[in-house]
């Protein structure tokens, strides 16, 4: 039998050192060459105020192809997609040639969008055909907060599967300025588009298929889109038809909260957590709740996300306190409760609301509100904000509610009504 000598731990030690000294010294390299290689190809996307003629926001994009065409997020130039008269877009490259872009292409639901120069501006960068084994170091490129191009190396995660709509999750601090830029592997290949971060080294990319399937669209049309809004709003109802089908077709489960019953979390769309009082010697009731959300959002304008669906439930029970007090903390929640997104008046109309009360199969009585606000440049398109909440019971209620956001009527009815069978105090 082979006999394993003892290493000692010291020359342990000296090896880790070694070999991660010589990773160090590897990523640093490979950023380095990357920086070199595709310097002129990554830009500073500008977006122009006429009025003043000062940049309003930037961000980055890199060219893609011999013809003059430039990926960036749709976040970087919403502002001149929305309101063409009021700002213009530009390009920076790196040795402050600048020039006019055009918008020719979008994908909102991913956070995309194509623009072009009249002319070539440098050599493309190639999209990756394949996704990159999780582990391995990749490499983010872009325009923090206007201070130059900067390289911020990382680690690809992997598309994160616990979300509707498929980001990837890169190990690396991205900042503002960087949404648009490329992420790269250590070929000079394109592997995710940044887009957005969560601090504490937490970064998300749009997969570069997503990017091949804009591009392949605008290719097979073969001119810039035109009526921006319309175009918006057709994404934007095919995505949530898509959505809706698959989430009113699934096995919806239901979990106890109290003496109810609550519709369990639906994966992929949302995450939930829950709590409750139940250890404060303090507490006046017992309260126990649990919220789902997803984290999915689409983002439209600065003020305006739609794409979110949320659920919470609240099971009360009165505890030191009398009917009247308990009726009071009661209906002090049930008027808490505003729609999960961000939107102005500029972008939705005012809420529409319908009061009624309705028996339960197990008897019990419940005051219903349904609201929906409608979207003013996507027709057929809502929010829907939905609370229940159960009344004649001195010492115990249970509170349900959902928000749809950017979803057509008849879905938010259709999934009001499954919401309502699932979720109830038996």
């Amino acid at each position: 039998m082979l006999a394993l000598s003892r290493i000692p731990l010291s020359v342990c030690w000296f090896f880790l050192l070694y070999i991660t000294s010589s990773l160090a010294v590897a990523d640093t390299e490979a950023a380095r060459q990357l920086f070199a290689d595709n310097r002129s190809a990554i830009l500073q996307i500008r977006i122009i105020d006429l009025t003043s003629g000062s940049k309003s926001a930037i961000g980055s994009g890199f060219s893609i192809d011999q013809n003059g065409l430039i990926a960036t997020n749709y976040h970087v130039i919403e502002l001149a997609a929305s309101e063409p008269d009021q700002y213009r877009i530009e390009y920076l490259t790196e040795t402050n040639q600048t020039g006019m872009l055009k918008l020719v292409d979008v994908d909102v639901i991913n956070d995309l969008a194509l623009v072009k120069a009249d002319h070539v501006i440098s050599q493309p960068i190639t999209l990756a055909s394949t996704e990159p084994d999780v582990g391995v170091p990749v490499f983010a490129l872009g325009n923090p907060l206007d201070l130059g191009l900067t390289v911020v190396p990382g680690t690809y995660n992997g598309i994160n599967t616990s979300t509707y709509y498929p980001r990837v999750h890169f190990t690396g601090s991205l900042n503002s300025g960087m949404s648009g830029g490329p992420t790269l592997n250590q070929q000079g290949q394109v592997v995710g588009i940044n887009v957005a971060t969560a601090g504490n080294q937490v970064s998300f990319l749009v997969p570069t298929q997503k990017l091949q399937n804009l591009i392949a669209n605008y290719q097979l049309r073969g001119r810039a889109v035109s009526g921006i809004n319309e175009y918006i709003g057709r994404q934007l109802q095919t995505d949530q038809q898509q959505k809706m089908t698959q989430l009113l077709s699934g096995d919806w489960q239901s979990i106890s909260l109290g003496e109810a019953r609550v519709l369990q979390k639906l994966p992929p769309f949302v995450k939930c957590w829950g709590g409750s009082n139940n250890t404060s010697n303090k507490a006046q009731f017992l309260s126990a709740e649990r919220s789902c959300r997803s984290e999915d959002n689409i983002y439209l304008n600065s003020g305006f996300e739609t794409g979110i669906l949320e659920y919470q439930f609240f099971w009360l029970e009165a505890d030191k306190l009398n009917s009247w007090q308990f009726y009071a903390v009661y209906e002090s929640l049930f008027g808490d409760f505003a729609p999960g997104n961000r939107a102005t008046e500029d972008d939705v109309s005012e809420f529409h609301c319908d009061h009624d009360f309705l028996l339960s199969a197990s008897q019990r009585q419940s005051k219903t509100v349904f609201c929906t606000r409608a979207y003013k440049d996507y027709p057929g398109l809502y929010d829907s904000l939905f609370l229940q909440g159960t009344v004649g019971n001195r010492d115990k209620a249970f509170i349900s509610h959902f928000t749809l956001a950017g979803v057509s009527k008849e879905n938010s009815l259709q999934f009001a009504r499954k919401f309502m069978e699932i979720s109830q105090w038996q």
